[in-house]
């Protein structure tokens, strides 16, 4: 059958022709060899002979210059066909024109209408849809595209993220002005520490801004701090307030001595406001106690309060603490702020930097300094004339100093040289810093235990560092509150409740008391809300302080204590704002704080750049658009040095090695018939002062690995005037049975026994553990109250070196746990 037209070619003016060739292979490749071959001519089609000629024969060259216009002329057809296809239905549109209208919203949404970006898939697709109805089938392609079906949830999710980059990316290239997001990015790669060259590699593929962006933007923000912080606190002009005062050093700056100083470290106090939305504004009047410490209501409340249940252990109190996993890994990290910072920056939403400045805070005026920068903003200049009060939180030197000029000014007025505006805050001791300090306290003093315990699970070749860090004490603590919940019942039932051996109870005060109230303190208790709770285990925690002597928090939980005290008296209204919104008053939000800055500096950073990566990341944070939040990695049991696994294995052998402890003290006791009985020449009470212990007399508790241990070591009963006496049933002076009498007996948690009669005589209180508290209260009181009105410098002791021979905890490496098929040992 001979071949008809007409010809496919389209320029083609040739409607009749005696000769028809049909396109073959040969003609497409010669057409590609010879740059002839229009672009949607295909295998089959008919063209006559002289366009046959001019794609094959390459000397034939005007119909390669036709080829651009054959090629203009498909997509001028191409868009002609489009055109009469959106005419006939709104919702087909090729992919560069879906990427034309996307850029068009965008660049409308970023430059004109000033618009933060869009971090989630699903909003940002409505919201393009909402504007133009015609990108739906191209978000459907899009979202097939990435093969949704064979996914689960967690890989369709992380995929709508990278749909969303995809989306943005090809705006980008299509309009460069459509740049939020590569700002966004840029200014993240920055603060992570990111160099210059790395931004600018990016940049150049197209993903994020300049290097010279960035630093333009971070100039322009830091110049603008003053206006984004009271415009932002104005619009807290009527809420609550709670401000934090810390202390940051450049840890990163290398400490080399010149001429003129010892060390180039950064020292800036960094001053955090965080508003408390919730709450109305706080009244100044009758805020300040004019006693400055009451100790006479400190002992009256103790006495009515907490003395009655004070008898009962921290686990017979309020019940062990079970957790899940993930709660286990919040608490294991409660203070250690460079992890899980997606988490933990949520709690920062409201918080404010008001300023960094070059300020070491080792004085009261240097605390005055800070306080007058918040002074000098004019929104807060208004808020502290309308009668507000500004609770500060903070750590023991901002305690001391902002409460000696507050009682200067109160007890000399301008004779001081302070003015009024100090009394418009209200120095809070810091729930984080009572948490480290009772931690570190409880550990250090136990060291033998914890280091034989340490090198029990670990093994004898991993000795336990000279100065742990922060994180392994919690780790060891953890699974010693762990383990004893597993072992409790057993060691109790095997002793009986009456055993009043001093190793014993002391053990037991240890595992059973001391232990899970410092984990729970802040961990449970505080971040929970739960004031009431929170305050009993406030007084818990200062009685350890007191008996172990430790340095300035003997006194700090006590104007803590006064002040809430004293607010009852009077009714304040500031009881209803800590109340209800206890996790607020924290230190918690500047210690993150601290986290971000150094994750954003770089080594030798200087002061001044400190301060502006500082604002820089104040002001991210208030027009937060949500880039890290949906896209920063955040890990969990990745972040932390042992999986949920490994604590499980460490407890379960750490429980081992209390049995062992508790074995040779039930040997010791009911085999070897010799209970650990006290000379009177070890009884020294812990109130006395140091002049008046003549001898330092130390027991030994070789079960604990403690050969000399002192009486602070055992229960509070131990260190009364009155020691708790192992053969008697009841340790009342004014017994109404006899002592020798088993009568239904009690044995408290500070190993005073009591018959339940003679304790119900005493109101259910342990009048020797009162009358010992109540002297300390009284020493502590006055001590404090010398030192609010006639504070004076004092020479700081030399820190303790490194002993020779034992490892550091400078590094973090952590040891491997090894997996072996053990049970729990039979012990008792």
């Amino acid at each position: 059958m001979p071949i008809t037209g007409p010809c496919t070619i389209t320029t083609c003016k040739r409607e009749s022709s005696t000769r028809w060739k049909r396109v073959t292979d040969f003609v497409i490749n010669k057409g590609q060899a010879n740059n002839t071959l229009p672009p949607y001519l295909q295998i089959g089609d008919t063209i006559c002979l002289t366009c046959y000629n001019m794609i094959v024969v390459n000397s034939l060259t005007p119909f390669q210059h036709t080829q651009p216009d054959l090629q203009d002329q498909a997509i001028i057809d191409l868009t002609e066909t489009s055109e009469t296809n959106e005419a006939q239905s709104t919702t087909n549109l090729t992919f560069s024109e879906s990427i034309k209208i996307l850029t068009d919203l965008l660049y409308t949404r970023e430059n004109k209408e000033e618009r933060q970006s869009i971090y989630s898939f699903d909003e940002f697709r409505s919201t393009m849809e909402s504007e133009d109805a015609r990108l739906k089938s191209f978000f459907t392609e899009l979202y097939l595209s990435s093969n949704p079906s064979s996914k689960n949830q967690d890989s369709r999710a992380r995929a709508k993220k990278q749909l969303l980059f995809v989306c943005y990316f090809l705006c980008g290239i299509r309009n460069k002005f459509v740049n939020d997001v590569k700002t966004d990015i840029a200014m993240f790669l920055d603060s992570s520490g990111s160099s210059n060259a790395c931004i600018d590699t990016f940049s150049d593929l197209g993903i994020a801004t300049t290097s010279r962006t960035v630093q333009r933007l971070k100039s322009t923000i830091s110049e603008e701090h003053e206006e984004t912080v009271n415009s932002a606190l104005v619009k807290c002009a009527e809420n609550a307030m709670v401000l934090n005062i810390d202390d940051y050093y450049s840890i990163h700056t290398e400490r080399a001595p010149d001429t003129t100083t010892t060390s180039t470290a950064a020292h800036l106090a960094m001053i955090l406001m965080n508003p408390i939305m919730t709450q109305r504004a706080i009244l100044k009047l009758n805020i300040h106690n004019p006693l400055l410490v009451d100790a006479e209501l400190i002992k009256t409340n103790i006495e009515s309060r907490f003395m009655r249940f004070y008898g009962l252990s921290h686990n017979r109190h309020w019940g062990f603490h079970i957790v899940n996993n993930n709660t286990r890994l919040e608490e294991l990290t409660v203070h250690s702020y460079d992890v899980r910072l997606k988490e933990k920056s949520r709690s920062m939403k409201d918080t404010i930097l008001i300023d960094l400045q070059k300020n070491d805070l080792h004085s009261m005026d240097a605390y005055i300094k800070a306080i007058n920068t918040v002074v000098n903003v004019p929104s807060m200049q208004q808020y502290i004339q309308e009668g507000y009060i500004i609770p500060v939180v903070a750590d023991w030197p901002g305690q001391i100093h902002l409460r000696t000029a507050i009682s200067r000014f109160i007890c000399h007025q301008n004779l001081s040289n302070i003015t009024d505006q100090i009394l418009s805050f209200l120095p809070i001791i810091g729930p984080l810093h009572i948490l480290l300090n009772s931690r570190e306290l409880v550990f250090l003093q136990y060291r033998p235990f914890f280091s034989a315990m340490y090198g029990y699970i670990f093994g004898e070749q991993k000795p336990l560092v000279q100065t742990p860090k922060p994180w392994r004490i919690n780790l060891l603590l953890e699974i010693s509150r762990s383990a004893w919940q597993l072992i409790a019942t057993n060691v109790e039932a095997k002793f009986g409740p009456l055993c009043k051996d001093a190793e014993y109870l002391a053990l037991k005060d240890l595992l059973d008391n001391m232990i899970p109230l410092v984990l729970d303190i802040y961990a449970v208790f505080f971040r929970s809300g739960d004031f009431d709770t929170y305050l009993e285990s406030c007084f818990r925690a200062w009685t350890i302080f007191f008996k172990f002597s430790r340095k300035n928090y003997t006194k700090a939980p006590l104007m803590f204590l006064s002040d809430i005290f004293y607010w009852e008296l009077n009714n304040h209204p500031i009881l209803d704002v800590i109340k209800a919104e206890l996790p607020k008053f924290s230190d918690s939000t500047v210690e993150i704080f601290h986290s971000f800055l150094r994750r954003s500096t770089q080594r030798h950073t200087e002061e001044q750049e400190i301060i502006k990566y500082g604002r820089c990341i104040n002001r991210l944070r208030l027009d937060d658009s949500g880039f890290r939040e949906n896209f920063a990695h955040t890990s969990t049991w990745a972040a932390y040095e042992y999986s949920a696994h490994d604590i499980l294995a460490l407890t379960n052998k750490c429980a081992c090695f209390f049995l062992q402890c508790f074995s040779k003290i039930y040997v010791r006791l009911f085999h070897g018939k010799s209970p650990l009985i006290l000379t009177l020449q070890a009884i020294v009470n812990p109130s006395s002062t140091k002049k008046q212990k003549v001898d330092n007399v130390t027991i030994s508790l070789p079960a604990m690995h403690m050969l000399e241990a002192q009486l602070c070591h055992l229960p509070l009963g131990f260190n009364t005037s009155h020691t708790p006496n192992p053969f008697h049933y009841c340790d009342a002076s004014n017994c109404s049975i006899s002592p020798f009498v088993n009568t239904d007996p009690v044995v408290l948690s500070c190993s005073h026994g009591y018959h339940k009669s003679c304790y119900a005589n005493n109101g259910f209180i342990c009048v020797y553990c009162l009358s010992l508290l109540k002297d300390g209260v009284d020493k502590h009181v006055q001590s404090l109250l010398e030192s609010l009105q006639f504070l004076e410098r004092k020479k700081k002791k030399k820190k303790e070196t490194q002993v020779e021979g034992v490892p550091c905890d400078d590094n973090n490496e952590f040891e491997k746990v090894k997996y072996k098929a053990f049970e729990l040992e039979e012990a008792l």
